[in-house]
């Protein structure tokens, strides 16, 4: 147990160190607060996209039928504890009734419901389970849910919008089409270059542009952090809320959705199809969050703060999530 707390601590260390490297960046003025929408999209166009066809395509196991139904079985998960964390969101933030508190109430139940399964998710648990293909592979799977939803339920709660609600921005967001492309290569070995002896060298693309996954994401954290005052991070109590919501609350909830599964042993000789949806549900704040807000007009003050203080905390509660799950 002393070995899993230990881990967890050096990675979550090594990923805010990042941060600090964003923060110092910012303080002294040699990043501006511009950068950072050229920075999200290097992130969201290239690295994820990149990280997750490394996790389906580089040094993949073997496709089996077996596989295949253990990702229908993760996207099952992950789909039913989103939607379990919404409808625990809405009802933690009910007493925010009066019309000037709405759009902090939809942002709040955004931050509750919506992880950061992608930027720090999947390059945390590449860390943790020192690159394990077959885990990668099932969060990215959860991506899929998470990005369903997001861009539907989680744009309609922003905007207020139902024009907003785009199935086609789902299913076309560069995360998606990366993991979309992963998918056809793992599953048609035969049209995948990336483990072919002549082009081996190949994989280096992808391999080094996921890895930027971690950095930048974390570098991007740590710039927003430095432009916020701390009374607008730590001195109001609906952000404590809705982190309790995202990192105890969904967490809480999603164990108890696998739990049964775990107990009879369904998946006794492949854990992370239960372990993946858990761990991803006990990230931080979805970075996307804030994206949405700066570019619909939300409020994205009040959205970085929750997002910011969310993923600070997470440092604290991630450990115990993860020994949890390992016992």
């Amino acid at each position: 147990m002393s070995e899993i707390i230990t881990k967890v601590c050096l990675i979550m260390l090594v990923l805010f160190a990042f941060a600090l490297f964003g923060f110092l960046l910012r303080k002294s003025k040699l990043v501006q607060t511009e950068s950072l929408l050229s920075l999200a999209n290097i992130l969201l166009c290239v690295c994820q996209p990149m990280l997750s066809v490394k996790a389906f395509a580089v040094d993949p196991i073997p496709v089996t039928g077996g596989i295949l139904l253990n990702f229908v079985w993760v996207f099952l998960f992950s789909f039913a504890a989103i939607f379990l964390t919404f409808g625990a969101s809405l009802v933690c933030f009910r007493f925010m009734k009066k019309q000037d508190e709405r759009k902090k109430r939809d942002v709040l139940v955004c931050i509750g419901t919506f992880s950061n399964c992608a930027f720090i998710g999947i390059p945390f648990i590449d860390m943790f389970t020192d690159g394990n293909s077959e885990a990668m592979m099932y969060l990215t799977i959860f991506s899929v849910a998470f990005n369903i939803l997001l861009w539907t339920v989680g744009a309609y709660l922003i905007t207020q919008d139902k024009k907003q609600i785009s199935l086609k921005k789902a299913f076309l967001n560069p995360c998606i089409v990366g993991c979309f492309i992963g998918l056809l290569l793992f599953c048609v070995p035969q049209i995948n270059i990336f483990h072919m002896d002549a082009v081996r060298e190949l994989q280096q693309i992808v391999v080094y542009t996921g890895t930027m996954t971690a950095p930048l994401s974390m570098m991007i954290v740590g710039i927003r952090l430095a432009d916020l005052a701390p009374k607008e991070l730590f001195c109001d109590p609906r952000i404590y809320l809705a982190a309790f919501v995202r990192l105890v609350l969904s967490f809480g909830l999603t164990y108890l959705l696998v739990l049964p599964f775990k107990l009879t042993g369904v998946f006794a000789d492949t854990p992370y199809v239960l372990l993946a949806p858990v761990i991803a549900m006990s990230m931080p704040p979805a970075a996307a969050i804030v994206a949405f807000t700066e570019k619909y007009g939300g409020e994205k003050n009040f959205a970085a703060a929750a997002y910011s203080l969310g993923t600070i905390l997470s440092l604290f509660t991630l450990p115990v999530a993860l020994l949890i799950i390992s016992l």
